[in-house]
């Protein structure tokens, strides 16, 4: 039997993905070369027939209809008649089997295409046949048996060709198995590079636990000691230079309130202060200390204070009588107060330690030490996260990889067993 023959299953095949299109291909050669033979016959019978339809309708085409006393169907039939046979010469036109050789491909497709037309176009004019049919009985009778039985074989050589749909998958089935092949291949490549990537996030981390370690070391040594203590003075620093602003903030809170006011008369023009004066009004409500670097004596700030002086008793600020006094009494205080040496001075003496210290911190061993140390192990943490985004990458292509080969593997398998009618277990 031919067609549709099947394998008597054995027992486990083993073999690799290279062998098993070759185990294939051997089991399939003879089943083809038969299958060749015998479509072979079936083609001659088809263009056998196609040629008795073509001769039978040029029969027809000569026949004149012997007219009816129905004149209108006997127009109806003529004309029905013409269709039919210019119809069915188109048709058999387009399905000729003249140039279909023995390729098993080629018939299949011939074969099924051919089926799809013969039966769709002759229902399309069937009503024409039928006309004809009245005029030339045994005529059409013959036609329509031989389109009939070629009709049945179109159908009898497709279905026994879909029976051996392996022979048909074979050159996919192989093309899977190659696609298999290499994604198995670049899988073993992918845990390589994913094995040599974490090695070297192993080193880099063993590098960072070095540097970890060598800055825990460097931090006992008398240069982070000389540093720390240096850090410390800077801090000391920086406390009395705040202290100097929280100083000179208590200071003008004792003015707040006619300091304000007296702005508000300048801004609105009933007090008339300079431009270099009114900035520095301005200034010393902003920032005082800053003001202090314009003004290191306070003489201008001074100058305004007593404006302010003469605006209370002026009554251009009102302020109740024990408030007045309590504020005159303030300002007093401030305009007697030596802002140059108290302030001024105490601020200079602070930022040029300050400098001082930033030069030593800067130019400290032990502070060049941690600053390298520091920036190589912030290199290497860039580079192990950089690393471990890699595994990531990796491990997700790993994941699609896995997929694809078990989908692959499990048609591959499919198919082979089913071919070669036993159980196949594919070696490494």
């Amino acid at each position: 039997k031919v067609f549709g023959q099947k394998q008597v299953e054995k027992g486990v095949l083993k073999t690799t993905l290279d062998l098993l299109p070759t185990l294939i291909e051997e089991d399939f050669s003879s089943r083809i070369k038969n299958i060749e033979m015998e479509n072979a016959k079936e083609i001659a019978e088809i263009k056998f027939l196609h040629g008795k339809i073509i001769a039978l309708v040029n029969e027809i085409s000569g026949i004149e209809l012997e007219r009816k006393e129905n004149e209108r169907f006997n127009k109806a039939a003529a004309t029905a008649k013409k269709q039919v046979e210019k119809q069915l010469l188109r048709l058999m036109e387009k399905i000729s089997p003249e140039n279909v050789g023995s390729d098993l491909s080629e018939i299949r497709k011939y074969v099924g295409e051919s089926y799809s037309l013969l039966l769709n176009e002759v229902n399309s004019f069937r009503k024409s046949l039928a006309y004809t049919s009245v005029y030339l009985k045994e005529e059409m009778k013959q036609l329509g048996g031989l389109l009939q039985e070629f009709l049945n074989k179109l159908k009898e050589v497709h279905d026994k060709l879909e029976k051996e749909s392996e022979l048909f998958e074979f050159e996919n089935a192989k093309e899977r198995i190659e696609l298999l092949r290499v994604n198995k291949k670049e899988l073993l490549e992918l845990t390589k590079e994913k094995t040599e990537v974490q090695e070297k996030i192993n080193s880099e981390e063993n590098e960072l636990t070095k540097g970890n370690e060598k800055r825990d070391t460097l931090s006992k040594g008398n240069e982070i000691k000389e540093l720390n203590a240096l850090e410390i003075e800077k801090k000391t620093m920086l406390d009395e230079k705040q202290q100097l602003r929280v100083e000179v903030s208590s200071m003008l809170s004792t003015i707040d309130r006619p300091l304000q006011r007296f702005k508000a008369l300048v801004d609105s023009g009933r007090w008339v202060l300079d431009r270099e004066r009114k900035e520095l009004l301005d200034a010393f409500i902003v920032n005082p200390m800053l003001a202090l670097k314009k003004d290191v004596n306070g003489k201008a700030f001074k100058e305004i204070l007593k404006e302010i002086v003469k605006a209370i008793n002026d009554s251009k600020i009102e302020l109740k009588d024990r408030e007045k006094e309590k504020r005159l009494d303030a300002l007093g205080e401030l305009i007697n107060f030596n802002f140059f040496e108290k302030i001024f001075w105490k601020l200079n003496e602070i930022q040029r330690k300050q400098m001082e210290i930033d030069h030593k911190i800067k130019e400290s061993v032990g502070q060049k030490l941690l600053v390298a140390e520091e920036e190589k192990g912030a290199a290497i943490q860039k580079e192990i996260n950089a690393l471990k985004e890699e595994i990531v990458s990796i491990t997700n292509k790993e994941r699609v990889l896995n997929e694809q080969v078990l989908a692959e593997e499990k048609y591959v398998l499919s198919f082979g067993e089913k071919v070669l009618g036993r159980p196949i277990v594919l070696e490494n």
